[in-house]
């Protein structure tokens, strides 16, 4: 089994500087990375932390990218995923496939995590990101 274990939760936003702005109230104490530019996912990035929790904002580079079309619907942005952290990637895809799940980005590198490999899967509507461990 691949351990599934809960990384982060993701949101999309329009813009990150204007969702820090207007929720400062609540973020303000939280830890910030850098903003990071991911062109391989066409978004800008940024993770927050309680020291518990951590949240993944998303802001889009553009119309390409992924989360466009879920910001034309929500414009003000939401809840986008669940991450979770693997043992091993490519058992878990099966895993979750042979559940009923839908690959809708297959296994990348990503700098955001250091390029180890995430993967996107579609499961009971919500979207799953896999993150492989080291």
């Amino acid at each position: 089994m691949s351990n599934f274990r809960i990384n982060h939760v993701a949101m999309a936003l329009p813009s990150i500087a204007a969702f820090l702005d207007k929720t400062r109230v609540v973020y303000d104490s939280f830890t910030r990375s850098p903003l990071i530019t991911n062109e391989r996912q066409s978004v800008r990035e940024q993770f927050l932390s309680d020291g518990n929790t951590t949240i993944e904002l998303l802001e889009p580079l553009g119309d390409s990218s992924p989360i466009a079309g879920f910001l034309k619907r929500q414009r003000l942005g939401g809840l986008l995923h669940l991450a979770f952290d693997v043992d091993a990637l490519d058992p878990a895809i099966e895993v979750l496939t042979a559940a009923g799940g839908r690959v809708i980005t297959p296994p990348i590198p990503d700098i955001a995590f250091d390029e180890r490999r995430i993967a996107f899967i579609l499961l009971a509507g919500q979207i799953i990101e896999l993150i492989e461990r080291p």
